[in-house]
C-alpha cells in the first residue's frame, strides 16, 4: 500500500473505537434512557463503564508493548471492540450492557493508543488522518441513527448497536491489514525511557481534556432533546447536528495542517482546546438551532485534534521507542479523566436539576486544559 493509504485504512481503528463504540452511544442513548427508564447517572455509567475499560486497556499497554508490540495490540484491540459492540445490542440487562461497554472501552484502549503510534511511524500528516477516521464512524451514525428512532421508536436501540457492530467489520478487517504493512516501533532492547516530568503540561492537560470533553460527547444529544423545541423536527436537528461532527472531522486535518506541522510545544493542543471550549459553551448561551449546529461544527474540527496533537508532541520530542510507553501514560491520564467525566456530569446535572449546569462545568475544565497546555515548552530528545 502507498502510505496516504495506509494511513486512510489505519484510520478505520479510530472510526471503530471512537467514532462507533465511544460516541455512537450519545445518539443511542435517549432511546436506551426511554426503553430503559434510566436516569442521567445510569446514563452516564455507561459510558464510565467505557472508559473504565479503556483505562485499563491503556494501563496494561504500559506493561505489554515492548513485549507485544503496536501491531498486534492494534489488532487485538480492533477485534474485541467489534464483538462488544454486536454484543450491545443482544441484551436489555443493564449489568450485561455495563460488561459489553466496558469490553468495548478495553479494546478501544489497545486500538486507539497504538494506532497512533503506528501512524507515527508514517509521519505526522498520517498521524492527523488517523484520529479524524473517527468521524467517519460519527458521519455515519448521525445520517442513520437519529432517523432508525424516528421511525421505529426508543425499542430500535439494539438495532442501532447491531448494525454499528456490523459496520465495523469491514473497517476492521481493512485497519489490520493496514497495519501488518507498518514496521514495529516499539523494541524490547531499546531504552524506552523519557523525561516525563518535563511534559508534565501536556500530560495534565491531556487529562482534563478527558473530563471536559466526554460529558459534550455523551450528553449534547439528550440536551438537544429537552432544548430544541419542536420535537418533530429532533430527528433532523439531530442528524444535521452529528453529521456536522463527522464532516469537520474529516476535514480537520486541512484545517489544522500548518499549525500542527513541525511544531515541538503545546500551542497545537492549546488552540485546538481553544476553539472545542467555544463549541462546548456555545449552545448554553445560543440554545437555538444556530447554535446547536454550528457548535457541532467547532467541536467536529477540533476534538480530535487533541489526541493528534499529544501524538504529534510525542512522536516530534522523543525517540521512538518511547513512543508506545508515553502515549500509553498519556492515554491513561486522559481516561482517568474521561471515566470521571460522564458520571459526574450525569450527578452533577440531576443534583442542579438542570443538564446545563453539567455542561457548563466540562466546558470550564476544557478552557483550563487549554490555558495549561500552552505552558508545555519542546522537550526535543528525539534520536
Amino acid at each position: 500500500m502507498r502510505p496516504a493509504i495506509v494511513a486512510l485504512a489505519l484510520s478505520g481503528g479510530s472510526a471503530v473505537s471512537v467514532g462507533f463504540a465511544r460516541f455512537g452511544y450519545a445518539l443511542i442513548l435517549p432511546a436506551m434512557q426511554a426503553d430503559l427508564q434510566l436516569n442521567y447517572a445510569q446514563a452516564g455509567w455507561l459510558n464510565t463503564a467505557n472508559s473504565l475499560g479503556y483505562l485499563l486497556g491503556a494501563l496494561l499497554v504500559i506493561y505489554f508493548v515492548a513485549s507485544l508490540g503496536n501491531r498486534r495490540l492494534f489488532m487485538w484491540g480492533m477485534a474485541l471492540t467489534t464483538l462488544s459492540l454486536l454484543a450491545c445490542g443482544l441484551t436489555h440487562n443493564f449489568l450485561w450492557l455495563s460488561i459489553f461497554r466496558f469490553l468495548a472501552g478495553f479494546g478501544g484502549a489497545g486500538t486507539f493508543i497504538c494506532g497512533g503510534v503506528l501512524a507515527g511511524v508514517i509521519g505526522t500528516r498520517a498521524i492527523v488522518i488517523f484520529f479524524s477516521g473517527g468521524g467517519l464512524g460519527m458521519l455515519l451514525t448521525g445520517v442513520a441513527l437519529p432517523w432508525m428512532f424516528e421511525l421505529q421508536g426508543a425499542v430500535a436501540w439494539p438495532m442501532a448497536w447491531l448494525a454499528m457492530g456490523i459496520l465495523c467489520i469491514p473497517l476492521s478487517i481493512a485497519a489490520i491489514r493496514a497495519a501488518h504493512t507498518i514496521a514495529e516501533p516499539s523494541s524490547t532492547q531499546a531504552s524506552a525511557s523519557w523525561p516525563w516530568r518535563r511534559c508534565m503540561p501536556v500530560l495534565i492537560s491531556y487529562f482534563m481534556f478527558g473530563l471536559g470533553y466526554i460529558a459534550y460527547m455523551t450528553f449534547m444529544v439528550a440536551w438537544v432533546k429537552h432544548h430544541a423545541g419542536d420535537t418533530s423536527r429532533l430527528a433532523s436537528t439531530t442528524s444535521v447536528m452529528w453529521g456536522l461532527l463527522g464532516i469537520m472531522t474529516l476535514l480537520a486535518p486541512l484545517i489544522w495542517a500548518r499549525l500542527f506541522n513541525g511544531r515541538q510545544d503545546g500551542r497545537p493542543m492549546g488552540m485546538a482546546l481553544f476553539v472545542l471550549t467555544t463549541g462546548a459553551g456555545l449552545p448554553l448561551i445560543l440554545p437555538d438551532l444556530a447554535g446547536i449546529w454550528l457548535s457541532a461544527a467547532l467541536v467536529g474540527a477540533s476534538v480530535f485534534m487533541v489526541p493528534s496533537a499529544v501524538t504529534g508532541f510525542v512522536k516530534s520530542n522523543l525517540a521512538r521507542p518511547a513512543w508506545g510507553n508515553a502515549m500509553a501514560i498519556a492515554t491513561s491520564l486522559f481516561a482517568i479523566g474521561q471515566t470521571i467525566g460522564p458520571a459526574a456530569c450525569g450527578w452533577i446535572s440531576d443534583m442542579a436539576g438542570s443538564l446545563s449546569f453539567g455542561l457548563a462545568i466540562s466546558a470550564m475544565m476544557l478552557l483550563l486544559a487549554g490555558l495549561l497546555a500552552l505552558l508545555q515548552k519542546p522537550v526535543a530528545t528525539t534520536s
